[in-house]
């Protein structure tokens, strides 16, 4: 419908687009890429990110991601509150080798958030832990 109306007819677009063929692939190759940076950046600037991450919560609570304030300010905090804590306890020389390897773990981990990435162990799907009563065996 497109091509018959704004480009068969045209003098000036339709030496670029001989055939139909030709309109669509070049068609698909711009709109691809334009909804799909589109669609992100419509999830970002909007409440959608935010419905997203509440979601994804909801649906399995072992992989979490940061959003708002917790993002902006309590993670980056909190960062730095165990930062000057490590600090302290190497001056007093009481971190072992295992306290600072398990710090630097978890300090990865929430680096991973600030970033946008999930945190956690994954749902597995079609598992399911189940008790059987004794009057099923």
């Amino acid at each position: 419908m497109l091509y018959k109306l704004g480009v068969a007819d045209n003098k000036y677009i339709a030496p670029i687009f001989p055939s139909l063929t030709v309109f669509g692939i070049v068609a698909m190759i711009v709109a691809v890429p334009i909804a799909i940076f589109s669609g992100l950046f419509h999830m970002k600037r909007t409440g959608a990110f935010a419905a997203d991450a509440s979601v994804q919560t909801e649906a399995n609570p072992y992989i979490y991601k940061t959003i708002g304030k917790e993002k902006e300010v309590f993670l980056p905090l909190w960062i730095l509150i165990a930062r000057g804590l490590a600090k302290v306890l190497e001056r007093q020389e009481t971190m072992t080798s295992e306290d600072r390897k398990e710090l630097e773990e978890i300090l990865n981990k929430a680096n991973a958030l600030l970033e946008g990435q999930y945190v956690g162990l994954p749902k597995q799907l079609g598992i399911r832990n189940f008790r059987v009563s004794e009057g099923d065996r």
